[in-house]
């Protein structure tokens, strides 16, 4: 039996309202699996957590908050077409089809970096200098010293290579792996990142993969990274000791920022 598969054809009112509507029957179908989160795998490669909520009045679910920078980001507009098809665990894939019936050729990362990055942009290969600091969690050095050699090997590594833009850095633990969860010094949080935002998009620095996540800022500061955090350590097998070097590249989007992931693998003898 194949996936459950459904589309939708965009009307203005989901664009202006930022809200699209499930299709009932197959919320009758599917209500039980669910989640508050659906996650959207799109052709390529960018995933886009949207939460699921009830609209007053009839309780109708739709998709609200993430809808409408996933529409912004792949120009949809009135009667595009979208074709969901549903894996499971509210994990959709979908296609994206203009008003002429013809699949959207789907930005590539190159054209969006060249986008995106006019706040920050300082690449590596054509600049000098000593680079920007890195900001590290307040524990940095009792990680570093509960570190195997190897680990400490690896952190060294992340911690001289040269960027030039803000970054941060996480020594991935078990607890990033199991819950998951990891942290965003609060530091970087208050010096880079606006209030209003609740995203990060990551893309790789190598794979040109991208992953999006969302957060939320903790009381006493900093961020705590949730929903997509642990597809991001999934598809890139990261374990124990790997090191994630964090580069802002674009903060100026209203609800999300873009950040390239440097990844720096441990490895033992």
């Amino acid at each position: 039996m194949g996936s459950p598969s459904f589309c939708l054809i965009i009307i203005q009112s989901a664009i202006d309202e930022k809200k699209l509507l499930l299709p009932v029957e197959f919320v009758s179908q599917h209500c039980g699996d669910l989640a508050k989160f659906a996650t959207f795998r799109a052709p390529d490669g960018r995933t886009w957590p949207i939460l699921i909520a009830r609209r007053s009045g009839d309780g109708k679910k739709m998709f609200t908050r993430g809808w409408s920078e996933f529409a912004a980001y792949y120009s949809i507009s009135h009667a595009y077409l979208i074709a969901f098809k549903y894996k499971g665990n509210s994990d959709f894939h979908v296609r994206i089809f203009d008003p002429t019936c013809c699949e959207i050729a789907y930005p590539t990362p190159r054209t969006v970096d060249q986008h995106e990055s006019t706040q920050y942009e300082n690449d590596e290969e054509s600049s000098g200098g000593d680079g920007i600091p890195i900001t590290t969690s307040r524990n940095y050095d009792k990680v570093y010293q509960k570190a195997t050699p190897s680990g400490q090997r690896t952190i060294l590594a992340a911690t001289k290579h040269k960027l030039h833009n803000p970054s941060f850095m996480l020594v991935v633990q078990p607890y990033n792996l199991s819950n998951p969860v990891a942290y965003v010094p609060g530091e970087f949080a208050a010096k880079h990142l606006s209030p209003d935002c609740s995203s990060i998009l990551v893309r790789d620095s190598v794979s040109r993969g991208e992953w999006a996540i969302q957060f939320t800022w903790r009381d006493r500061g900093g961020l705590n990274l949730g929903l997509g955090w642990g597809a991001f350590t999934m598809d890139n097998e990261l374990k124990p000791e790997d090191v994630c070097r964090f580069e802002l590249i674009s903060s100026d989007a209203e609800r999300y920022c873009v950040m390239k992931a440097h990844l720096f693998r441990v490895s033992y003898p």
